[in-house]
């Protein structure tokens, strides 16, 4: 509600449009100094001890607040939460991971989705890449809504690790059998294409070693999932699951 009538505000217009650009550029200033002098004064009458990191926030809340999505929003806020020593710190964002989700996105390879990390909510979310992906399930995002999601700062791609990861895993844990025969033919399972299912179809006649290979793989999936958080900025909130339910076939 405005109680200026539309003369008056056509004429102030026309008056401001008169100055130069150098010059409104200069009332512009002006104006956002006093309103953040106002800002800064209001926050000491509350509390005169406030630090300057606080007020930083507290002047980045009341101006540009609303233009940010909350994940981005609080990593500003901790940057400016930063002591004043130099230092340049990457931002980190504190995130509710949901580990099983994530290490399904990490070890799921498909040419039919591509697979996002939501850090407001720390689920994995999936899109369609083709007609096929149509058949999988909990497929949601359309490709705008991942590249809108990506340029806001609350969506991060994930790409799977190379299948070549997981056979380095497959080959270390063979080294590491103390039965030579189970060794030996591990070895040779994993030798050309196909090697995968071979190294599974070894493993399912040794029980006590294939319960050993889950909780192995299970490590290094672990590992993995903890550099790709770091490696992307982000701490989890959420502590892993300690211990697995249920192990693949």
């Amino acid at each position: 509600m405005s109680d200026t009538s539309p003369e008056m505000e056509k004429a102030y217009r026309a008056m401001l449009m008169a100055r130069s650009g150098a010059a409104r550029m200069k009332m512009g200033d002006s104006m956002y100094a006093t309103a953040r002098a106002l800002v800064i004064a209001s926050v000491l009458d509350r509390e005169a001890s406030t630090s300057p990191a606080a007020l930083r926030q507290a002047v980045f809340m009341r101006f540009y607040a609303h233009e940010f999505h909350a994940v981005t929003r609080e990593g500003i806020l901790a940057r400016l939460a930063a002591p004043d020593d130099g230092a340049v710190r990457p931002l980190r964002k504190r995130v509710p991971v949901d580990w099983d989700d994530l290490e399904r996105g990490l070890t799921w390879r498909s040419d039919e989705t591509l697979s996002v990390l939501d850090l407001r909510k720390g689920k994995v979310r999936h899109c369609r890449r083709s007609r096929a992906a149509d058949e999988v399930e909990n497929v949601e995002l359309s490709e705008d809504e991942v590249d809108t999601g990506e340029a806001e700062g609350y969506f991060v791609r994930i790409e799977p690790l190379e299948s070549s990861v997981e056979y380095g895993w497959m080959a270390e844990f063979a080294a590491s059998a103390t039965e030579s025969r189970l060794r030996d033919r591990l070895e040779v399972a994993l030798a050309g294409r196909g090697a995968f299912r071979r190294f599974r179809d070894v493993l399912a006649q040794y029980p006590g070693e294939r319960e050993r290979w889950f909780a192995f793989r299970d490590k290094r999936v672990r590992e993995a999932v903890t550099d790709w958080l770091a490696e992307h900025g982000i701490e989890p909130i959420t502590m892993p699951p300690s211990v697995r339910g249920v192990h693949r076939s």
